[in-house]
């Protein structure tokens, strides 16, 4: 796959190349997390693999591989709130729009058809927001919009605000028997921030924020040295320190929890040929993404942990 992606998602860049060599890409995919450039150009990556006449390689310079890296390809789409817009609605995902895909479904493609539903904006970028768009332009993928000088066309997660149940529902025959040569890929900061409907009609993936790599997790390597086989002391241990750490650093909850994601997303690229393993570390990647929706609902962070660690020490 693309230089850039395998070595920001090398574990999901092997699960998508193998999946599309062996014809076995779930026909509706979501990648949560809170970077969304970089989930885009997964996105794309994904539909040039799919559509490539010749050998996949990252400079292939098949017709379609062209279109693809200039966004023109007329079999790959990017539905957001401003991108593929033919009424006059600016702020959601419109009704308008999922029938002009569902339209382009009825008739068969000699393409591999590929819808990328995110939100977006064209925005003045931080700082943080141009060393992201660098890291997307080296990808060698440019976004459906130009930028004018100042502004720039930036994705973001999507969610029912900009993308409603009525609009979603309307998809669902479709996302539950699609076509053949179909992919339709949701981009999103979390999973609940879709409709059910649609997740439980879905493959879904966490693509961690590339920031994470600046943490540390030396604290966490001991505890996690028998991985996956907790036992529940242990574990409960281990909630107990998680709290004690926080404290004497002074951390917040959520770093803790974003260092727990990032090391298990590591041991996942270190074991991306352990099928059984992978899936217990996809499991615990989601549930300390739910720790994390606790704690921003508040819970106490003693109550989070251990609840993490109890799942952990479970098994």
């Amino acid at each position: 796959m693309n230089e850039v992606l395998d070595r920001k998602y090398g574990y999901l860049s092997n699960f998508f190349k193998t999946a599309i060599e062996e014809n076995r890409l779930f026909h509706s995919v979501i990648l949560y997390g809170s970077n969304n450039l970089i989930q885009y150009a997964l996105a794309l990556e994904i539909a040039r693999q799919l559509n490539c006449l010749e050998d996949k390689r990252e400079d292939c310079q098949c017709r379609n591989c062209r279109w693809i890296r200039e966004n023109k390809h007329p079999a790959v789409m990017t539905i957001s709130k401003i991108d593929n817009k033919t009424d006059s609605s600016k702020t959601v995902i419109s009704e308008e729009q999922i029938n002009i895909v569902l339209d382009t479904l009825i008739n068969s493609s000699d393409y591999h058809r590929v819808f990328v539903f995110c939100d977006a904006e064209m925005k003045n970028l931080s700082d943080s927001e141009k060393q992201e768009y660098r890291e997307f332009n080296n990808t060698g993928f440019k976004p459906p919009q130009s930028d004018d000088g100042e502004k720039f066309w930036y994705p973001k997660g999507i969610n029912t605000n900009c993308f409603s149940p009525v609009a979603a529902n309307a998809m669902l025959k479709s996302i539950e028997e699609p076509p053949s040569k179909v992919t339709f890929i949701f981009l999103t900061n979390d999973k609940d921030d879709l409709l059910q409907t649609i997740v439980s009609r879905s493959q879904a993936f966490y693509a961690a924020d590339t920031k994470i790599i600046e943490y540390n997790t030396d604290f966490f390597a001991g505890y996690f040295s028998d991985y996956p086989n907790f036992n529940l002391q242990s574990a409960l241990d281990f909630s107990s320190a998680l709290l004690n750490y926080q404290t004497e650093n002074e951390f917040e909850p959520e770093y803790i929890l974003d260092c727990i994601q990032y090391y298990l997303v590591q041991l996942a690229k270190s074991n991306s040929n352990n099928k059984n393993l992978l899936s217990i570390i996809y499991r615990d990647i989601e549930k300390t993404q739910t720790a994390k929706k606790m704690i921003e609902s508040y819970v106490k962070e003693r109550t989070v942990y251990e609840d993490l660690a109890f799942y952990f020490g479970k098994r």
